[in-house]
């Protein structure tokens, strides 16, 4: 008799630890269950591709180097490929600069006279566009454009190239612009696409910057600049940049 009760009073024991055990168990899943989901993960861009605009020879040459010249030395980056196109006789350029004030040296040379500049100009902030009045560039014609800082802080020089379309690519561009009916004072998304087709740097990052600037409430132009900015390494973060204000307007 004494057997039994102990056998019982074990038995009942061990039902009140086994229930315990499952409370336990039950609360922490419930408890799990009831806290902050974690944050979504964030969405990632898919960068356009579009090949062509960079039409540099990589055999034998350096990464950081072109014609001689090297780029990205420091803290400054030109937001251009290491040898582009371009239809424009006055093409703009753009490169990293702390503020608007920031002082840099503008030069241009001829591939053929590296030695040589045809330009050379004291100019502030970061983009440049090169004057109707200093020497003509020549259609079919290469050169090296280089931005020095003033500040030794800010890095050293850096340096790419141009090609002056001509021939039969500069006549195409001519024709197709005419029968867009583009005027030439007047940014349009029509010559923006014709340039882009010609994997025309210059031209197609420069009709777009200024269609921005006439139409900041028009996204699509800052999503087609990013799929622009989204070629080169160098100009990502300004593609993300736009990504980023274009889909902020479209809400």
């Amino acid at each position: 008799m004494r057997y039994l009760i102990k056998s019982g009073r074990v038995s009942f024991v061990r039902s009140i630890t086994a229930a315990a055990m499952c409370s336990v168990l039950l609360f922490g899943v419930a408890g799990q269950s009831q806290s902050a989901p974690p944050p979504p993960a964030k969405s990632t861009r898919v960068r356009a591709k579009l090949d062509g605009f960079d039409i540099a020879p990589t055999s034998g040459k350096a990464p950081n180097q072109i014609g001689g010249a090297s780029r990205d030395l420091g803290a400054l980056t030109l937001y251009a490929p290491k040898l582009a196109k371009a239809y424009t006789l006055t093409p703009t350029f753009f490169w990293s600069a702390e503020d608007d004030k920031a002082e840099f040296t503008f030069k241009l040379a001829a591939l053929s006279s590296q030695e040589s500049p045809i330009y050379v100009k004291k100019v502030t902030g970061g983009k440049f566009t090169y004057p109707s009045d200093a020497p003509a560039l020549k259609p079919s014609e290469t050169y090296i454009w280089s931005v020095q800082p003033e500040n030794d802080l800010m890095g050293g020089m850096a340096s790419a190239s141009l090609l002056v379309v001509g021939g039969c690519t500069r006549n195409s561009v001519a024709s197709a612009l005419s029968s867009a009916k583009v005027m030439a004072d007047q940014p349009s998304p029509e010559a923006a696409k014709i340039y882009v087709d010609n994997r025309l740097w210059f031209d197609a990052v420069a009709e777009y910057t200024a269609l921005i600037e006439k139409h900041p409430e028009m996204s699509q132009y800052r999503e087609a600049r990013a799929q622009l900015y989204d070629q080169l390494p160098e100009t990502r973060p300004l593609a993300d940049a736009d990504a980023a204000a274009a889909a902020k307007g479209q809400k």
